[in-house]
């Protein structure tokens, strides 16, 4: 018989409380879990039951419309002309199900995005009235996953996060960018999550990067081609909204701002140096983001 162990939070199973089955953990990189794919396929299985029709003899079948939906999906996944797509209604389910329950992690989180992100059927609804992005975006927050799909703006795409507390956080820093009418910022770190996915972390670090140097071009907009955070920190300082003149010097020494020659910048983006990889990336990519509404959240203060 099974020890007795404490209770956890709300929405733990039995065999999770009594060690029958392990607790989710935060997927790893370039994972997805056993549950996230069920998931996925579970959403996508709903969305082609929805678009699916029957004739008179209760065949199932696609029309033209829906037919040319999965033609897009499918032809920009596997590049290839769309008219070469077969849209046989079973061989598109064997098709969908295989892509999900078995391709890459990669794989599946481009169909998505092409699924989430068509004009026709993007926002197609199911019987509950919620949107099939929407729903994937709850399952992937569900599983704890590696990455959230970022529905602030169109085109939606998916941004890596080390846990879904990090993805939170890192989505409502983005939020407070764009809602603070920085959106140069805001897409700086949105062209950063991409570099990630692609593997590109060096290119990647410089979106996060120019993310902080364009909030900070705005709050001091007296020298517009200054690319340094110096300006910006001074005038924070001087409207008393940086009280400790350590605080300024650790965020000058952190992101290494105070100097075009010298700091974290050139280190991290050399594209030759061994060191630039997804644990750089992703530091700086989240860093970025909080120090970014940061000081958004300080101007506006300033401003108010």
């Amino acid at each position: 018989m099974p020890k007795k162990k404490n209770n956890f939070a709300d929405g733990s199973t039995f065999s999770q409380r009594h060690d029958y089955a392990p607790l989710p953990k935060p997927m790893q990189h370039e994972e997805l879990s056993d549950a996230l794919r069920r998931e996925i396929w579970n959403e996508t299985r709903k969305l082609l039951l929805s678009l699916s029709s029957y004739n008179p003899m209760r065949h199932p079948y696609f029309t033209k419309n829906e037919a040319r939906f999965i033609e897009r999906v499918l032809g920009k996944l596997w590049q290839k002309p769309e008219d070469e797509i077969d849209t046989h209604y079973e061989t598109v389910w064997q098709y969908f199900k295989e892509l999900i329950l078995k391709n890459d992690f990669n794989v599946v989180l481009d169909l998505i995005e092409y699924i989430a992100n068509d004009s026709e059927y993007g926002a197609a609804f199911d019987s509950n009235g919620a949107a099939f992005a929407d729903h994937i975006r709850e399952s992937f927050e569900k599983c704890a996953a590696a990455y959230y799909l970022d529905m602030s703006r169109h085109p939606y795409q998916f941004i890596p996060c080390s846990n879904q507390a990090q993805g939170k956080a890192t989505r409502e820093a983005i939020e407070t960018i764009s809602a603070g009418g920085m959106e140069g910022a805001a897409e700086h770190l949105r062209q950063a999550a991409a570099h990630i996915n692609a593997g590109q972390f060096a290119a990647s670090v410089g979106n996060s990067i120019h993310a902080v140097e364009s909030v900070a071009r705005q709050i001091d907009p007296n020298d517009p081609k200054s690319k340094t955070l110096g300006p910006a920190l001074n005038a924070l300082e001087k409207a008393g909204l940086i009280k400790h003149p350590a605080l300024k010097e650790a965020f000058s020494k952190l992101y290494g701002y105070t100097s075009d020659e010298q700091g974290i910048r050139h280190a991290l983006l050399d594209k030759d140096s061994p060191d630039v990889e997804l644990d750089e990336a992703m530091f700086m990519f989240g860093a970025c983001a909080s120090f970014a509404a940061y000081l958004v959240n300080k101007h506006q203060k300033a401003c108010s």
